[in-house]
């Protein structure tokens, strides 16, 4: 018999396909997980189901349990098709009893929907914690998760960790983050910009407020844009607001009719990121001998140091141990610097004059193979499902 592994409402899970509010609003998608779906899909031995409970059309989450649940399975139909997936690849379940003893359950912590069940199933439940959100922090307390894994390991000392979540014992499961496909080296890397190209969304959250003193989930980015003309000679900044657009075209009178179009502007274009969009991730890499990507505040790197170190940049991040999980090593595989735009200035510096050329290189070459050999798709995947299939037998016994 197949092993089956069990996500909740796959069809809304942005992690996981492009689901219908981004195909219908056209917003800006990073599908962060794909490759997870994509390993256990071509798994012979594996059978990939989708629990649809009783909240589970998600174009309103809100309002999602006043629909029938063949709404639900016509939605979960279409989003497979618009991804690509045959239909007989998953295997949808609408009933808890149709659970097993010897299932995964996989839930995303970010969507409160994928909570909704009568009683905690019998099954081993990993909790992908994947983007803080607090407000599930009972609903995962009370299901009683088996596993916690993400690409950041919360308990380092993460202020809104140890405030919601330190009841959770076991170890994190931290996993990399994975390169698409297309970031290559595409040029020598003595031919590329002797500075560091920034990128990197700035988002806002405001239930961090209490804990950080500041809604901006990503200080570090924040600060290389404040920052901008003094750091022109070392830095070429490609920071992007994730409401840019929407905050651009609101209107400014203060009408009915306005507040109605700001806020129907806001749903179709909000996340959209035009100017951030509007140049080749890759090609934008490869113009560049070294990257940085602002780390966020609540201990979680961006997945853009893993593309621009695909890309054969050498990657600038802090010295606070985050990538030293991944194993990393600063000054082999990265350059590290302690988070001030003085120290960032300094090491910049350094690594622009002509004799350290040779040594900028290395770094930048190391750290490429490292992340092309062990932050691609198949092998995390592969490390993931096998840690979790791992504690399912310790618990078994």
């Amino acid at each position: 018999m197949k092993k089956r592994i069990i996500f909740v409402n796959l069809h809304g899970n942005e992690f996981l396909v492009k689901t219908i509010n981004k195909i219908i609003f056209k917003q800006s998608v990073a599908i962060k997980h794909k490759y997870l779906l994509d390993y256990l899909l071509c798994k012979e031995d594996i059978e990939v189901c989708t629990f649809l409970n009783d909240k589970s059309m998600s174009i309103s989450y809100t309002h999602a349990g006043v629909f029938p649940k063949w709404m639900a399975k016509l939605e979960h139909k279409y989003i497979l098709k618009k991804n690509g997936i045959p239909l007989n690849k998953v295997t949808i379940l609408t009933d808890e009893s149709q659970i097993r003893k010897d299932d995964i359950l996989i839930i995303y912590n970010f969507y409160a929907n994928q909570y909704e069940f009568k009683q905690r199933p019998d099954c081993l439940i990993a909790v992908c914690h994947i983007h803080f959100n607090t407000s599930n922090a009972e609903r995962m307390k009370a299901i009683e998760p088996d596993v916690l894994y993400n690409e950041a390991n919360f308990q380092h000392g993460s202020k809104i960790y140890n405030e919601f979540y330190s009841w959770f014992k076991k170890d994190f499961i931290v996993i990399p983050f994975v390169y698409a496909n297309r970031f290559i080296p595409k040029c020598d890397f003595k031919d590329r910009k002797n500075k560091c190209f920034s990128t990197g969304t700035i988002t806002y959250m405001h239930n961090i407020t209490p804990y950080y003193g500041d809604p901006c989930a990503q200080p570090a980015r924040k600060q290389i844009v404040t920052h901008k003309e003094e750091l022109k000679e070392y830095v070429d900044c490609y920071n992007s607001d994730y409401l840019e657009d929407t905050e651009k075209n609101k209107s400014k009178r203060n009408n009915f009719i306005s507040r109605l179009y700001n806020n129907i502007y806001s749903k179709l274009f909000s996340g959209r990121q035009t100017k951030y969009y509007s140049f080749d991730m890759v090609e934008k890499f490869n113009e560049y001998k070294m990257c940085l990507i602002g780390e966020e505040i609540m201990q979680i790197p961006g997945i853009g140091f893993v593309e621009g170190m695909a890309s054969g940049c050498a990657y600038i991040g802090q010295t606070i141990g985050y990538y030293e999980d991944y194993g990393l090593k600063e000054g082999v595989h990265y350059i590290g610097y302690d988070g001030t735009i003085e120290d960032l200035k300094r090491k910049i510096s350094y690594y622009q004059k002509p004799e350290n050329q040779e040594e900028l290189e290395r770094i930048a070459k190391t750290g490429c193979e490292f992340v092309r050999e062990n932050f691609c798709g198949n092998k995390v995947a592969e490390m993931l499902m096998n840690k979790i299939m791992k504690e399912q037998q310790e618990l078994a016994k």
